[in-house]
């Protein structure tokens, strides 16, 4: 009886460690939040991000800014890639050097800019406005 429970812990403790072995699903959703500090020296601004992963690839931003937070998604557009990652949505749009879920923790932000119309002699055009450039990483949260 003795040597039957011995055999049955062995078998449980074997399956446990398996399944600590097993890679994480690809479809599994994940957030990690990046701390900036933005603009030239000695004029820096906060920044937090939330970025939401599936498996290793950035799916969202939550940009959290002056006590707002603004969702954002990625833009996967063939070009968009090339240089970095692009969020965009609600009239606000996210730059960032490019990253996965390994490396977030050191890529550092463009800039934060916002969409707004500008009349001028009559005609009006969107502008992006620049509201934060210059971010780098100051912490991340798990």
């Amino acid at each position: 009886m003795k040597r039957e429970l011995l055999s049955l812990t062995g078998v449980f403790l074997s399956a446990g460690l398996v399944a600590c072995a097993a890679p994480e699903d690809p479809r599994q959703l994940s957030q990690t939040t990046v701390q900036y500090s933005c603009g030239p020296s000695g004029m820096q601004q906060p920044l937090n991000v939330q970025y939401t992963f599936q498996g290793d690839e950035a799916l969202a931003a939550k940009v959290i800014y002056k006590n707002q937070a603004v969702d954002l998604t990625r833009t996967t557009s063939s070009n968009t890639d090339v240089i970095g990652n692009t969020f965009s949505g609600n009239g606000y749009t996210w730059t960032t050097e490019k990253f996965d879920k390994s490396n977030v923790a050191t890529a550092n932000g463009g800039m934060l800019t916002q969409e707004m119309t500008q009349t001028v002699n009559g005609e009006s055009s969107t502008v992006s406005n620049i509201l934060l450039n210059q971010c780098l990483v100051a912490g991340v949260v798990q």
